[in-house]
C-alpha cells in the first residue's frame, strides 16, 4: 500500500513537471517587420520596443499617404503653370504693343503667374523638407523596427490598449 502511494505521488510530481515543462516549451508565435517570407531575424523585440515600431510604423504609413496626395496636386499644379506659361508666350506673339491697354493686361497675367509661381517653389521646398522628414522616419523603422521579430500575443495586447 505505501509502495502503491509512493508511486501515485511519483506519478503525480511527474505529471506536474512534465506540464510545467510542456507550458514551458510552448512555442511563442511570432511575427516580424517588413518580412515577406522566411522568418526575420535577431532578439524577439520587447513590448515597450514593439509599441514604438507599430506607432513609427503607423506615422509611416500615414505620411506615405498624404506625401502621395501633396506630390499629385503639385503635379496638377505644375502641369497648369507649365500651360499658362505656353498661353502668355501665345499672347506675347501676338500681343498689340501699340495698345498700352493690351500691355498692360498682359503684364498683370504675367505678374499673376509669377506670384503663383513663387508660392509653388514655396509649397515645393517645404514638400521637400516633408520627404526628407519621412526618409528619416524610414531609416528608424529600418534601424529598430525592421526585419525583427516580436511575440504575436504582444502585438494582440498592444492593440486592445494594454
Amino acid at each position: 500500500m505505501i509502495n502503491r502511494s509512493i508511486r501515485h505521488a511519483a506519478c503525480a510530481a511527474a505529471l506536474i513537471v512534465l506540464g510545467a515543462a510542456a507550458v514551458g516549451a510552448e512555442k511563442i508565435k511570432e511575427g516580424s517587420f517588413g518580412v515577406k517570407a522566411g522568418k526575420g531575424t535577431g532578439p524577439l523585440l520587447t513590448r515597450a520596443q514593439l509599441r514604438d515600431c507599430m506607432a513609427l510604423q503607423e506615422r509611416r504609413q500615414a505620411e506615405a499617404g498624404e506625401s502621395t496626395k501633396l506630390r499629385a496636386d503639385m503635379e496638377r499644379e505644375k502641369a497648369e503653370l507649365l500651360r499658362d506659361g505656353e498661353a502668355l508666350k501665345e499672347q506675347l506673339a501676338a500681343l498689340d504693343r501699340t495698345s498700352q491697354e493690351a500691355v498692360d493686361q498682359y503684364n498683370e497675367r504675367a505678374t499673376a503667374r509669377d506670384k503663383r509661381i513663387d508660392a509653388f517653389e514655396g509649397r515645393a521646398s517645404d514638400f521637400n523638407k516633408r520627404v526628407e522628414a519621412a526618409q528619416v522616419l524610414n531609416a528608424q523603422f529600418a534601424a529598430n523596427c525592421e526585419n525583427r521579430r516580436f511575440d504575436e500575443a504582444d502585438e494582440i495586447a498592444i492593440r486592445k490598449g494594454k
